[in-house]
């Protein structure tokens, strides 16, 4: 690999892109949503719901990978764990459009769930080791928002690509060979410093952990609730246009877009927003999220159903964001990498379950032609904002009592 460290300068906007481009190829497995009604076409002898974890499914390795992506890279160099991440999501996701046999293309959907696990905690300990403070937060919210513009990428080429066969829209994965080259060009292989101001340098002892494991076991679950609602508006919007006739695959791949680029315009914004709302910006993420997801459930024109997946794209990067920047600034540096990926385990056993979690909530929720399980989840969070709010006055109440 090309050594860039004599030019690195992380503070330029050009070696500040290609940290937060690793995140491009992220959130990319669900980019072939788009794609499923056409794939459950071509199989059909096999389970809906089968089919459709082929969106989903590559999370359910990320999500065992990325426990142990920090180890390997202390072991190999972060960049090179990184790189071969993006180069294995890269060419996995493209085999399909060669395969015609389910069960290879499926295991090429865990294969890309390995790069992914191999990417995503370390795209996040990457910023917490080279920025701190409200640049900081602001790269993570960057950073956020950059999952989003690769997800937009793929469903947009998808849907392009579907006009000729599903097996040609899986070539859209080939934009990952163009992030890979980048980041293997340009960022340099990264040894951790000691951050100022900051006393992680102090060893973490084990009867320490448990006082540490515990919040970021707590925002693991919420991350993974909250990334339930960003895999409904990725798997179901394709059928909830085809059930009532609202258009094709491409009008499908338009209004996840539209999903897409709010969440990142919100990302983009979140260093301004967390600025002036602070700890109650992730109330607002959890509000947006139930409202969205009612309004998405009971959606019956193009109109409606648009405007709610915006509602939807601006709850994650408000509330997912501010979990990961709060979690990296309380937790010695040395926890970082653990704690990104408990956090992450959380966000992939939502996206991977999100199908099933729907249907078993469908099973107690309202009937109806669309999952109703999917109104019912918007109502919980709802009820999950309204706790959340009593805890933060509770915390609040109880620490100017200890300060009296």
């Amino acid at each position: 690999m090309p050594n860039t460290q004599s030019r690195w300068d992380p503070n330029t906007r050009h070696h500040r892109f290609w940290i937060l481009a690793v995140s491009l190829s992220i959130a990319t497995s669900k980019g072939i949503a788009p794609a499923l009604p056409a794939l459950q076409k071509a199989f059909s002898n096999y389970p809906a719901t089968m089919v459709n974890l082929l969106a989903t499914i590559p999370q359910i390795p990320a999500l065992v990978v990325l426990l142990f992506s920090g180890q390997l890279a202390n072991r190999f160099g972060i960049k090179k764990v990184i790189s071969t991440g993006i180069l294995l999501m890269a060419v996995t996701g493209i085999l399909p459009s060669v395969l015609t046999n389910f069960w290879l293309i499926f295991a090429t959907r865990l294969l890309f769930g390995v790069g992914i696990g191999l990417v995503n905690s370390l795209a996040i300990t990457l910023i917490d080791f080279v920025y701190e403070g409200e640049d900081q937060a602001q790269m993570l919210g960057n950073r956020s928002a950059f999952e989003p513009i690769g997800l937009t990428l793929v469903n947009l080429s998808v849907g392009a690509l579907l006009a000729v066969s599903w097996q040609v829209s899986f070539l859209a994965y080939a934009l990952l060979f163009i992030v890979w080259w980048g980041f293997i060009q340009v960022v340099p292989e990264y040894q951790p410093r000691q951050k100022s101001a900051n006393a992680d340098a102090a060893q973490v002892t084990k009867h320490e952990q448990p006082k540490y494991l515990l919040p970021i076991i707590g925002s693991a679950i919420y991350c993974g609730l909250l990334t339930v609602g960003m895999s409904i508006v990725n798997v179901y919007t394709p059928y909830l246009v085809l059930a009532h006739h609202l258009g094709g695959s491409m009008t499908s791949s338009v209004i996840i877009t539209v999903y897409t680029l709010t969440s990142m315009v919100m990302g983009f914004l979140f260093g301004t927003f967390f600025h002036f709302l602070h700890r109650y910006i992730f109330l607002f993420g959890l509000f947006f999220m139930g409202v969205g997801a009612v309004f998405f459930y009971s959606a019956r024109g193009l109109t409606t159903l648009t405007l709610s997946v915006i509602v939807v794209g601006l709850s994650y990067p408000m509330a997912g964001t501010y979990l990961f920047d709060t979690i990296a600034n309380r937790i010695p540096q040395r926890m970082a990498g653990l704690a990104n990926s408990i956090l992450l385990v959380g966000c992939n056993a939502g996206t991977a379950l999100a199908p099933a979690i729907v249907s078993a909530l469908n099973v107690i929720g309202p009937k109806s032609a669309l999952d109703g399980g999917i109104r019912l989840y918007g109502e919980l969070m709802f009820a999950l904002m309204l706790l959340t709010a009593l805890l933060m006055w509770w915390s609040r109440k109880k620490g100017v009592r200890k300060s009296s």
